[in-house]
């Protein structure tokens, strides 16, 4: 009885210490506070009433940029102070997430069009605008 509930107990542990290790291993939200940029002057600041977004945001990794409660890496808009998960694209189809000038170390300018709904980005387009 004993061995079985120290084996459970064991094995409960081990779970949730993966748990707490999860995401793509190369970032890790060590991050507390989100990363302020300085922005150009025709930058998207509010959503407007139809939800539709054509023009520059700021794009970077949701978890390690933004300080959104993401499970993992992933990419990630910024409209004010507002950010919203990206459907359509990822960080890996703009490049290497881990250099210098990738979503997972430093916040890019993108333009975009699309539309937010239920609280994501769902991406017609998606152009990175220079490099930082």
């Amino acid at each position: 009885m004993i061995k079985t509930c120290i084996s459970i107990v064991s094995i409960a542990m081990i779970m949730s210490f993966n748990s707490l290790e999860a995401g793509c291993g190369g970032c890790g939200p060590a991050k507390k506070a989100a990363v302020q940029n300085i922005l150009p002057k025709d930058i998207l600041t509010v959503v407007p009433e139809n939800r539709m977004l054509s023009g520059k945001v700021e794009a970077s990794c949701g978890m390690c940029n933004f300080g959104m409660d993401n499970s993992d890496c992933s990419l990630a808009i910024r409209v004010g102070k507002k950010t919203f998960n990206v459907k359509g694209t990822g960080m890996e189809d703009h490049g290497d997430s881990h250099a210098d000038d990738g979503f997972c170390n430093a916040v890019r300018i993108a333009n975009v069009k699309g539309k937010i709904s239920k609280g994501k980005f769902k991406s017609e387009s998606f152009a990175l605008i220079g490099s930082k």
